[in-house]
C-alpha cells in the first residue's frame, strides 16, 4: 500500500471541500500585514475601509477560530433578497462546518451610552444577527445546500448560527459595563467585542507560530 505524504493528503481534502474557494491559510499571519492592518483601523472614520481590507485580507477574520480542518471567509453573503452579513465565517472538524455571522460597525462607534445602556450602533448590529437566524430558520434547506444543488453553500448552518459583532475601540470601553455585556453575550449567543479584540488575536496567534517554529528548530538541532 503507497504511504501518501501530507500535502497530497491536503489536496485531497481540499479537492473535496465544498467551499474551497473560501478557504484561509490561518498560519499565514505576518507581522507586516497586521501593522497595515492597524494602520488603516486608527484612520477609519466608519467600517467600509475596514470592509474593504478584511475581504482583501481575510486572515485577520479567522484566528480565533479552531477548527483542524479548515477556516473559510465567505464576505456579504446574500441571504436572499433581505440581508447581507458582512462575513459568514466558519471552521472546520470533523463534525463538519461550525459557522458564525459577522457584523461589523464603526471603530468610532460606542458599545454603551453614558447611561450604560447599549447603544444605537450596538442594539442594530444584534438585531441584524437575529434578522439573520431568523431567516436561516425560514430558509435553512436552502442556505446548507450546495451551489450545485442550487443552494448557497452554507453547509451544516443552522438558524442557531453563532453572532460576532465588532464595534469601537478598546479605550472606549467602560469597564463598569462589562458585567452587562458579558450577560448580553449569554443571552444573544453573540459575542460582541472591541476591534482590539481583533488585533489581540492576530498577535496571539503570530506569538503562537514563533513558538512552533522555535520548538521545531530546537528539536531539529537535539537530533543532529
Amino acid at each position: 500500500m503507497k504511504i501518501r505524504n501530507a500535502s497530497e493528503v491536503v489536496e485531497e481534502m481540499m479537492a473535496r471541500d465544498p467551499l474551497r474557494d473560501f478557504h484561509v491559510w490561518w498560519d499565514d499571519i505576518s507581522e507586516a500585514g497586521l501593522s497595515r492592518f492597524v494602520e488603516v483601523l486608527d484612520d477609519a472614520t466608519d467600517e467600509r475601509p475596514l470592509q474593504q481590507h478584511l475581504e482583501e485580507h481575510p486572515i485577520l477574520l479567522i484566528q480565533h477560530l479552531g477548527g483542524g480542518h479548515g477556516r473559510y471567509v465567505l464576505p456579504q453573503k446574500r441571504l436572499g433578497a433581505e440581508y447581507v452579513p458582512d462575513f459568514m465565517i466558519a471552521d472546520r472538524d470533523s463534525f463538519g462546518f461550525h459557522w458564525h455571522a459577522v457584523e461589523i460597525e464603526s471603530p468610532r462607534a460606542t458599545m454603551f451610552n453614558k447611561n450604560g445602556d447599549p447603544s444605537a450602533g450596538l442594539t442594530h448590529a444584534i438585531r441584524q444577527v437575529q434578522d439573520w437566524r431568523a431567516w436561516l430558520g425560514r430558509n435553512q434547506d436552502y442556505a446548507g445546500r450546495l451551489f450545485e444543488k442550487k443552494g448557497l453553500n452554507l453547509t451544516d448552518i443552522t438558524a442557531n448560527v453563532a453572532g460576532l459583532i465588532l464595534i469601537g475601540r478598546r479605550d472606549e470601553v467602560d469597564p463598569g459595563t462589562n458585567e452587562l455585556r458579558r450577560r448580553m453575550v449569554e443571552e444573544t449567543r453573540i459575542e460582541i467585542h472591541s476591534w482590539d479584540w481583533l488585533v489581540e488575536r492576530a498577535e496571539g496567534r503570530m506569538q503562537a507560530v514563533a513558538r512552533g517554529k522555535g520548538a521545531a528548530k530546537a528539536d531539529d538541532g537535539s537530533a543532529a
